[in-house]
């Protein structure tokens, strides 16, 4: 089987021919998702290369051509390669000496099938040269993209020992590319009966993982095999339930809606601050992040489908634009009789300009308030004035209410 290079420019770019060109002929081949999307139809992102050269001579190759390189990978025997601000990375052909479930030792090889079987699916284990000639050292590749079969090279359960963190790239992989079909029995029994393993690796890795499964167009399925085979339950313990899942993916369908991964894990979870916070914690995710999410579970702001605008207005400023907007869009996904009333508030919350505070501290000293605690105090209980007025206390209003507190 070949691919054909007029259906599939990235395989004749500019800088994919020069870097054929710096290196021996026949010692580079395209690797993995870009041979896998082409021959799935699916479109192709990030073009991965494998070469017999071992990287100290891919380096010496690259120079000589003048390609600026990144040594990214090194230690894993991966250069990656920078024209026109465009990264490819080149990993030369590898074979496991030894593993523990999350590192490997390797070996530098000249044999593509020895690298075939250290690579994790049949369906990435597929290589293809310049002309488009497609190489499936294992003898599966081809078959299972064909009949969207996902299963591992070689035995299974030595597969995921190698690395626990395939599980999760099983699972990824079923959520992007997988149909109704049913599941390897093997691969599935070697996910399930390693699940412990996951506990094992680093929680950034999990996280990003996790993050990019959560990000398919439809995780459901997957998320529901995960569950019934007591994996998801072991990395989201916190947020375990699909049906949450399903009715925001609905949700997101019927809205044209782009993917969030974060408001799915919300939607996966209970509204709770603590196991929230466990979460965040345990995953380590960014400040970002979980200021996100902790907002979310920490807000005890009162909504309701038919609140006036002026306490809808209140709970967005007092809580923030993200918070109610997140909250909302989570009630219309449980409210599948009665959405609209909770989009309407979502798109308030979006659309919504907030306004300022009238006043400042400056103000405060001019009207002869103290720095220090008492103007913090006078300035808190004249903002939740100025918000129960539905913002339309000005500031000569505001300072006449000043005195009427004491000052």
């Amino acid at each position: 089987m070949k691919l054909d290079s007029k259906d599939h420019g990235w395989m004749r770019s500019n800088a994919i021919a020069a870097i054929f060109e710096a290196l021996p002929e026949n010692s580079l081949r395209f690797v993995g998702g870009c041979v896998r999307n082409a021959l799935m139809g699916v479109p192709v992102g990030d073009v991965d290369l494998a070469t017999q050269l071992e990287p100290n001579l891919v380096a010496e190759a690259l120079d000589k051509a003048g390609i600026r390189y990144v040594p990214t990978g090194i230690e894993h025997g991966t250069l990656t390669a920078v024209i026109g601000k465009i990264p490819f990375e080149i990993t030369s052909l590898r074979k496991d000496v030894e593993t523990d479930g999350r590192r490997a030792v390797v070996a530098y090889t000249q044999d593509w099938a020895e690298d075939a079987q250290r690579r994790d699916l049949t369906i990435n284990a597929l290589y293809a040269d310049y002309d488009g000639q497609i190489y499936d050292p294992t003898g599966q590749g081809l078959d299972d993209i064909q009949a969207k079969k996902f299963r591992f090279v070689g035995k299974a359960d030595q597969r995921v020992k190698e690395d626990y963190l395939r599980i999760l790239r099983f699972f990824r992989f079923l959520a992007y590319y997988g149909g109704a079909e049913k599941v390897d029995a093997a691969s599935l029994r070697a996910c399930r009966e390693n699940r412990a393993g996951l506990k094992k690796l680093s929680a950034e890795r999990v996280w990003m993982e996790v993050k990019k499964l959560l990000s398919a167009p439809d995780p459901v399925r997957a998320c529901r095999i995960m569950l019934t085979n007591e994996i998801l339950d072991v990395v989201l313990p916190e947020a375990s339930n699909v049906e949450g899942l399903e009715c925001l993916v609905a949700l997101e369908k019927a809205e044209g809606w782009t993917v969030d991964p974060l408001l799915r894990l919300m939607s996966m979870a209970a509204r709770d601050a603590l196991s929230m916070a466990r979460l965040c914690k345990r995953l380590r995710l960014s400040n970002k992040e979980a200021v996100r999410l902790r907002g979310w579970a920490e807000d005890d702001a009162q909504l309701s489908a038919d609140m006036s605008e002026r306490d809808l207005l209140a709970a967005i400023y007092n809580s923030g634009k993200q918070v109610i907007t997140d909250r909302a869009h989570l009630r219309a996904a449980g409210s599948e009789d009665n959405r609209q009333p909770w989009l309407s508030i979502a798109n308030t919350a979006q659309d919504w300009e907030v306004p300022s505070f009238p006043l400042t501290g400056a103000d405060m000293k001019q009207a002869g308030v103290a720095s220090g605690p008492e103007m913090g105090r006078a300035l808190k209980a004249l903002e939740a004035l100025w918000v129960r007025s539905g913002f339309k206390t000005e500031k000569p209003q505001l300072l006449a209410a000043l005195k009427m507190l004491g000052h």
